[in-house]
């Protein structure tokens, strides 16, 4: 974990060695990081109370539903918000923000909000200035 990342003692992380993140983000209280498949948070990234990050699936066209896993990669100034769920193989590109309770499978463009299930576009967001963000040593 980079400086100042910070995980909330009631989150939980099925596999630490599997997780890394970046300077001064947040796992929130009560989040749920499954993360049987690698997961990446960048720098400065809010995951808020409750989401559920889920790198595991399975086939279920196999007669032992044979465990399947993809990485989750978040990138850079992203926020996903209350009780979010981020499913196998998600990529959010930096900036991006999931309203309360989104579910997002699959890529999603950089400096949008997105809301809902399946999570779908519903605005633009402001692309963040980084030389306006402090950081502490």
């Amino acid at each position: 974990m980079a400086h100042g990342a910070d995980v909330r003692g009631s989150a939980r992380v099925w596999l630490p060695a599997h997780l890394s993140m970046g300077i001064h983000s947040l796992l929130g209280p009560h989040v749920n990081c499954y993360n049987q498949g690698p997961v990446s948070i960048g720098d400065f990234v809010v995951v808020s109370q409750g989401a559920y990050l889920c790198t595991g699936t399975h086939d279920y066209e196999s007669e032992q539903f044979q465990l399947i896993t993809r990485p989750i990669v978040i990138g850079a100034h992203c926020w996903l918000a209350a009780q979010t769920f981020v499913g196998p193989g998600t990529t959010l590109e930096d900036g991006v923000v999931l309203g309360a309770c989104a579910v997002a499978n699959g890529h999603y463009a950089a400096w949008q909000v997105y809301g809902g299930n399946p999570a779908r576009p519903i605005k633009s967001r402001r692309r963040l200035n980084n030389s306006t963000l402090t950081v502490h040593a």
